[in-house]
């Protein structure tokens, strides 16, 4: 039997993450995205981590919250109403490549590293390169074995957390001759000789979190630092990418789309000139269509996460839920702000803030063309 009631654990979390959400993060969320107030940064990511929101997905026994993706997706919904960015941090260090392909040893000495409720540390997934997006086999940032270390060299741009990380997820090639099964993953805490963080991105959208460049220059990395085998680097990437597929876009998504029917409605129904146009069809309509894309996209979440759970393989409705729910997000956050029109670009109503948050969505992890792609051809191999 089908039920759609969450379990009292879980409306507990949704409830405490939409209270954390209206009091902490809301009142800056304006000033992050406008970056005149950076200082509140690291105070924000040290109350998130106290309340459990910081590592929802990592085990309780390495300082994790545990929580199941059902769980994690009610509470990023709720987290991405108040603000995009600072849901799309929270899911970064919920779920990393070590839970995929990481020893016990590697996840004792690592996990804690982002998961501590006293001294939160974020991860990051340093994958993109600037010749190397959507095609990962063209990845040149290279591992040289020396003995019983590697050497890395190269460079990481686009990287979420890259300026501020603490321990970094590195795809890089043992062997270009091998194209993608030369790929492999390694472990690279943020004190190691040779690391450089570069330049930090002014982004369109999610200002509130950090995107930057990260350089590679001879980093000497233990062998024991290699997640799986060599050549087991994409396919950890792809697993990662399923579970931040649905969470980071389709959970975010959500919650950005919430944000910007809410503000539309709030708008509407108390600004005095707006109170007499609300009945009008042109109006309704589009408030009608945008709270059924909103309904229609959580539930395509749940499923997915339903999916996870259950351990069910999900890589197909992965990728159906990224660029449906970030296409939904993008449109809805469009009409909210044709709604609302010029009032639309100021803090009381930030629908500005939401259309370029929405768009984000759309591009990364993935971007929505390469998701029809690896849907299709689910699809076709059935």
């Amino acid at each position: 039997m089908i039920g759609f009631e969450l379990s009292a654990e879980q409306k507990q979390w949704q409830q405490a993450a939409r209270d954390f959400a209206d009091k902490e993060i809301r009142p800056v969320a304006w000033k992050l995205d406008k970056g005149s107030d950076e200082a509140c940064f690291w105070p924000l990511m040290e109350r998130m981590s106290k309340k459990g929101f910081l590592a929802m997905g990592v085990p309780k026994e390495y300082g994790g919250s545990g929580l199941d993706f059902m769980t994690m997706s009610a509470v990023v919904e709720e987290l991405a109403v108040a603000d995009g960015g600072m849901a799309f941090t929270a899911t970064s260090n919920s779920f990393l490549p070590l839970m995929v392909a990481g020893t016990d040893e590697q996840k004792r000495t690592f996990l804690p590293l982002t998961s501590s409720r006293e001294k939160p540390g974020l991860a990051a997934f340093a994958l993109t390169e600037p010749h190397a997006g959507s095609d990962g086999a063209s990845i040149t940032t290279t591992a040289t074995k020396d003995g019983r270390e590697y050497v890395l060299d190269g460079e990481k741009c686009f990287i979420s957390n890259g300026n501020i990380a603490r321990i970094y997820t590195v795809l890089a090639t043992v062997d270009r001759g091998k194209g993608l099964k030369g790929i492999t993953a390694f472990l690279v805490p943020d004190h190691l000789d040779g690391l450089e963080r570069g330049r930090v991105e002014d982004k369109l959208g999610f200002r509130s979190s950090h995107t930057g460049t990260v350089v590679f220059h001879s980093v000497r990395v233990p062998e024991g630092n290699r997640l799986g085998a060599e050549g087991d680097g994409f396919p950890i990437a792809m697993k990662v990418l399923e579970v931040m597929r649905i969470v980071s876009c389709g959970a975010v998504g959500v919650g950005i789309a919430r944000a910007a029917y809410e503000s539309a409605l709030r708008f509407l129904l108390t600004y005095s000139n707006a109170k007499k146009l609300i009945n009008q069809q042109a109006l309704s309509f589009d408030l009608a269509d945008m709270l059924a894309s909103i309904e229609a996209s959580r539930l395509l979440v749940w499923k997915s996460c339903w999916m996870l759970d259950n351990k069910i393989p999900a890589a197909t409705m992965s990728s159906i839920t990224k660029f449906y729910v970030s296409d939904m997000a993008v449109e809805v956050a469009n009409k909210g702000l044709n709604l609302v029109g010029l009032y639309g670009v100021n803090e009381d109503y930030p629908m500005d803030k939401y259309v370029r948050d929405a768009k984000v969505l759309q591009i990364y992890e993935g971007t929505n063309q390469i998701s029809r792609l690896v849907a299709s051809r689910g699809i076709l191999s059935c």
